[in-house]
């Protein structure tokens, strides 16, 4: 009986030596499974850091881009403003100039002028003083006259007579 339970405990050392070293073989296989992705998730890691830095530097070039707009728009404002207002005070001299001269010859100057600033001068003008120019006007160019009182009629006067 000694010898059988001597072989039955050979047989069963062997078997569990055969599965614990089959277990062992698993168990190392999976681990280099794990490190191999261990290492792939590290590269990705880097990848992305990498990728995160330099969109992290794009959008801080981005923001200073921004802000340098801001400062040009901001200035470029100003400066149109500041035109606007020159241009406004000189329109009021030649405004004022025109009017203190004769009417034919204002209006025989006024008829060359391009329509946008003719129309700002009259707008600068007493009615009075405009009327006597725009009369006159109306006699050496009746058609730039015609132009200058469709730019001063309001839309709503203009769309009276279209229903």
């Amino acid at each position: 009986m000694k010898i059988k339970t001597a072989l039955m405990l050979i047989i069963i050392l062997t078997f569990s030596s055969t599965v614990m070293a089959e277990s062992l073989a698993n168990l190392q296989v999976i681990a280099q499974e794990l490190e191999k992705r261990k290492l792939e998730l590290d590269d990705r890691e880097k990848n992305l850091t990498q990728k995160e830095d330099r969109m992290k530097a794009l959008e801080d070039e981005l923001l200073q881009k921004e802000s340098e707009l801001r400062k040009l728009k901001d200035t470029i404002s100003a400066r149109l403003d500041e035109i606007k207002t020159q241009e406004d005070e000189n329109l009021d001299k030649l405004a004022k100039l025109y009017a203190s001269a004769k009417a034919k010859s204002s209006a025989e100057i006024i008829a060359k002028m391009d329509l946008d600033k003719a129309v700002q001068l009259f707008l600068r003008m007493s009615s009075m003083t405009a009327g006597k120019i725009m009369s006159a006007m109306g006699k050496s160019d009746p058609v730039f006259a015609a132009r200058i009182s469709n730019k001063l009629t309001p839309d709503s006067i203009k769309g009276v007579d279209e229903e």
